[in-house]
């Protein structure tokens, strides 16, 4: 019995005593290993950063091993912040300990606050630890960087030997040379005893035999369409539409770069698949393939981009002559460019002296400039003003001052012995030029698709309008959106391309692997300074902002169907906005606090105010209207007794256009304040009334046929309306009132002009007399000597 009483005891107890709470989480398994493995690549990187710091792909390969650590420890931090912050407050609900001396709390409430404590230990030791690591992680991605950059400028700006050097020459002909022979011969049979194992001699001739069999067949079917092509242009007795001229484009970039393309890919996929030979064989060999695609793309660019044999296809508005001489320059030159850059790896395979890398740089350098100049000084327009053709407008007529400015910084390189930054301008200027034909074959490819293909009177637009059940004007504006967006996606991307660090190597082709080098907005702003960033962002912000406006008032507004009261609006509206954004950045870039620019304002407002006071009031009057529209872009109003219509509205003042021809400019506080007739506000139409009056002998029912049968037919009146003809007065004569509905304000002269015309030529024609309202003259009464 007595154990039995015990077990109760003890049962009750365990009921009475609080239950002990679960323990909160502090880090998780999964984040545990994650640490431990950044942990792990971070030293790993460390020991490889030093052997990597002469190669621009080992650097590279490097931060892509650190950026996803930082971005998992990023996550952490967040993720232990967010607990640690809930574990605080959970320790703030159980409010202060107990001071000294003071009653003890009670057990449960003692217990559960130490665990609370414990975990919150726990929680920000974990948190201090990957921060520290996150700090390493970021600190070794930023010396990466500036690894890559410091490569970059050894490269391109050390100076090496400049090219009247005659030392340099006599050292190049009586040293370098005689050991670039030996080199290429010690690799040639390097090379050969490679490949002659096995069955590598089978697969190098197949694989020659295979591009030259691919290259020579899409060759003729290139030949083949070059024939189609001048005979589709020769049939053509109208121009063709902007749909067919760019498909055209398209498909002379896909004849013209195709041939070059799949021997390169052949080249590329024989690679990776066999072993071909050594390992820096196979480098030079995939450079190779990659010099080949480039060629075929850039030719394929230029060709389809200025069409220079079929002036109706063309999509870079330019003349026949210019066209010629630019698709001749590019081709030249860029295969002359390839031609050295090939020529530099095999000097690179040979592992020669420095000099004759420096030699090679120097003669592709100066060949390319020769060349170019040469084909620019030979051609010679054969019309004063030759006609021109395409679809894009470009500054083409800068094409030559460029080159010569290029031209001259390259000469200006190799006489100054900067060798390197000669060849970079080279590469640069070329790419830039193919980047440039790319991103405009984009261009029209996007407003063909998205804007002239969506049309509301497009067959596709009426299509997808069937298939989905939405209104044509529906589609056209969707597209039109995302035409938009694929532009600045365009543009975005070719800035990217032309900012981006390649063609440093020979086969380094991939452009969007290290854009601006990883450069961070800290350390630009420490390049420029504050104030040089501030206003390079607000000027960027307010170019971004006309280009926004543009394309709101050129494209997007004009298909919503909104009245140019409503569309003058928004592009006020989005103008000032940008402005305002703009500034704000700027301002805070610079490190100025909005709160101060507040109080400093507030503060000169007691000395300027009274200056500054209509300004001020005028602005917040044009924000009102703008906002609440009492009154558009458009609109006949009339306003302290002037009528005009409204052809722009600011936030300062609102500009009407009056019957003569002249511009009244109102402040908004006076359109606010006062009060305005606005004769189109909720309908355009509007009454004119013609009031006439005639004799009081005259027949009263031929004259009110005449009156009613006046606006027949006439083009500003609603037919729908019947005209109304009242007797307004009578007197002298019998007044009559003819009131008829116009179609819009602007009629309303017009129409009155047209319907005395019509009434008066009535009444005469029908005898009708007007009143006589001259006034009667009263003589002097008779004298009485009379």
């Amino acid at each position: 019995m007595r154990l039995l009483v015990l077990a109760f005891a003890a049962v009750a107890l365990l009921l009475a005593s609080p239950a002990t709470a679960p323990r909160a989480q502090t880090i998780t398994v999964e984040e545990s290993r994650k640490v431990t493995e950044a942990r792990r690549i971070i030293g790993e990187v460390e020991k490889d950063q030093d052997a990597q710091a002469e190669s621009f792909a080992g650097l590279l390969e490097l931060r892509e091993r650190i950026e996803p650590v930082r971005d998992d420890l990023r996550q952490i931090i967040a993720t232990l912040q967010q607990r640690l912050t809930a574990e605080q407050a959970k320790l703030n609900e159980l409010g202060p300990a107990p001071a000294a001396g003071a009653p003890p709390e009670a057990p449960e409430i003692a217990a559960s606050r130490r665990q609370q404590q414990e975990t919150a230990a726990e929680i920000e030791r974990a948190l201090r630890s990957t921060r520290a690591l996150f700090v390493q992680a970021d600190q070794l991605w930023g010396e990466i960087n500036e690894a890559r950059r410091e490569l970059f400028t050894a490269r391109i700006f050390t100076y090496q030997n400049s090219i009247l050097y005659p030392h340099f020459w006599r050292q190049l002909v009586e040293i370098s040379l005689p050991n670039l022979r030996a080199r290429l011969s010690f690799k040639a049979r390097d090379i050969a005893a490679g490949v002659n194992r096995d069955d590598r001699p089978l697969i190098l001739a197949a694989l020659v035999a295979a591009a030259a069999l691919v290259g020579i067949f899409l060759t003729w079917l290139r030949r083949l369409f070059e024939q189609f092509r001048g005979r589709l242009a020769t049939a053509d007795s109208e121009a063709p539409s902007k749909a067919r001229v760019v498909g055209f484009a398209y498909l002379v970039f896909l004849v013209r770069a195709a041939p070059y393309c799949a021997v390169s890919g052949l080249i590329w996929a024989t690679v990776a698949r066999f072993d071909i030979g050594p390992e820096d064989l196979q480098s030079f060999v995939l450079g190779l393939a990659g010099a080949i695609a480039v060629f075929g793309i850039g030719s394929g660019a230029t060709h389809a981009a200025f069409a220079p044999r079929s002036a109706a296809y063309r999509v870079i508005r330019t003349d026949d002559g210019t066209a010629g001489r630019s698709v001749l320059f590019l081709d030249v030159v860029l295969a002359t460019y390839l031609i050295g850059l090939v020529l530099l790896g095999i000097v690179q395979l040979a592992e020669t002296h420095l000099s004759v890398t420096v030699a090679t740089t120097m003669v592709v350098s100066l060949w390319v400039t020769i060349t170019g100049g040469a084909i620019l000084i030979r051609y010679k327009p054969r019309f004063e003003n030759p006609p021109v053709s395409g679809l894009v407008t470009l500054p083409l007529h800068l094409m030559r001052p460029i080159f010569w400015v290029l031209a001259v910084s390259i000469i200006g390189a190799l006489l100054l012995g900067y060798v390197s930054l000669s060849g970079f301008i080279v590469g640069r200027a070329l790419a830039s030029a193919v980047i440039l034909c790319l991103a405009v074959l984009a261009y029209v490819a996007i407003d063909t698709l998205f804007y002239d293909a969506v049309a509301p009177e497009a067959r596709l637009n009426a299509v997808l309008s069937h298939s989905l059940g939405v209104a044509p004007n529906a589609i056209d504006l969707a597209g039109t959106i995302i035409g938009g967006v694929l532009r600045v996606v365009t543009v975005v991307v070719t800035v990217l391309v032309l900012f981006s660090p390649w063609g440093l190597e020979f086969g380094y082709l991939n452009p969007f692997e290290d854009v601006f080098f990883g450069v961070r907005f800290s350390e630009v702003r420490g390049w420029l300074g504050a104030a040089g960033i501030a206003v390079i962002l607000f000027s960027i912000g307010l170019f971004v902002t006309r280009l926004f406006i543009s394309w709101l008032d050129g494209q997007l507004l004009p298909r919503t169907g909104l009245n140019d009261g409503v569309r003058h609006s928004v592009t006020t509206v989005a103008g000032y906005a940008g402005f305002l954004i703009a500034t704000a950045v700027s301002l805070a870039v610079a490190g100025v606090q909005l709160q101060n620019v507040a109080l400093v304002a507030g503060a000169l407002s007691v000395g300027i105010g009274f200056g500054l006071q209509q300004v001020v009031q005028n602005f917040v009057a044009g924000l009102i209207v703008l906002a609440e529209r009492p009154i558009r872009v458009g609109d006949v109003i009339v306003v302290k007794g002037e009528e005009g219509k409204v052809t722009k509205i600011s936030v300062r003042a609102t500009e009407l256009t009056l019957g003569e021809n002249s511009t009244l400019i109102v402040p908004n506080s006076d359109i606010v304040s006062s009060i305005v007739k606005n004769r189109s506000l909720e309908d355009a139409t509007h009454r004119a009334t013609v009031k006439i009056s005639v004799a009081r002998e005259s027949d009263l029912d031929m004259v009110m046929a005449i009156l009613r049968a006046a606006p027949d037919g006439h083009a500003n009146v609603l037919a729908d309306t019947a005209p109304s003809v009242a007797i307004t007065r009578v007197g002298e004569g019998i007044d009559f009132d003819l009131s008829v509905l116009c179609d819009r304000v602007g009629s309303l002269e017009r129409v009155r002009t047209d319907l005395y015309y019509t009434v008066l030529k009535r009444f005469r024609e029908a005898g009708v007399a007007l009143a006589d309202t001259r006034p009667v003259l009263v003589g002097p009464p008779p004298s009485r000597e009379a």
